[in-house]
């Protein structure tokens, strides 16, 4: 329900109240499992980074003999965990009216880490472990923002075969070195 409200009216929207009023429940309903705004989104951004942390370790399980392969399909899977869930990404990347420094969204980014740690081992990483991870990060990040923002970033159709192609010389060409 809270999503559904988020998906319609944003964020910065967002209240208690309106929640209330939409579940067909009293003002002061939300208050019995909530201490405020900021509680409910924080319950609802660690829920989703659980999800997106499921997600990410489905995709990495998919090459369990292949980091370069788990960490293609991680980066596909993170992208399209994003712009198909728009509302939760919103509430799940943005600082406004929670604390953006859960533990929930670090643990679901360092599935990314493990991946990139199994290539530092086998001395794959061109860039500093902690660099990898911020700059795939930001890739698979960005492509997703910019999707939801209505930017055609990868094609029309945005098809995950698609994702790989953009992906891949990104990788190949800066965080990886030739095995």
């Amino acid at each position: 329900m809270s999503l559904d409200l988020i998906a319609e009216s944003g964020l910065a929207s967002f209240s208690l109240a309106r929640a209330a009023k939409a579940a067909g429940v009293s003002v002061a309903a939300p208050y019995r499992h909530f201490a405020n705004k900021a509680a409910l989104l924080e319950a609802i951004a660690r829920s989703g980074f659980q999800e997106l942390g499921a997600t990410l370790r489905t995709a990495a399980d998919q090459h369990p003999d292949d980091p370069v392969e788990s960490l293609l399909e991680q980066g596909s899977a993170y992208i399209g965990f994003v712009i198909s869930r728009p509302a939760l990404a919103s509430v799940m990347f943005s600082g406004r009216g929670r604390d953006p420094q859960s533990n929930s969204g670090l643990a679901a980014l360092a599935v990314l880490g493990d991946t990139l740690a199994c290539l530092e081992r086998d001395g794959r990483l061109a860039v500093p472990l902690d660099t990898a991870l911020r700059a795939t990060w930001a890739l698979v990040h960005g492509l997703a923002m910019l999707h939801i923002g209505g930017m055609r970033t990868i094609s029309e159709e945005d098809a995950p075969a698609l994702r790989m192609q953009v992906l891949r010389p990104l990788l190949d060409g800066g965080l990886l070195t030739a095995p």
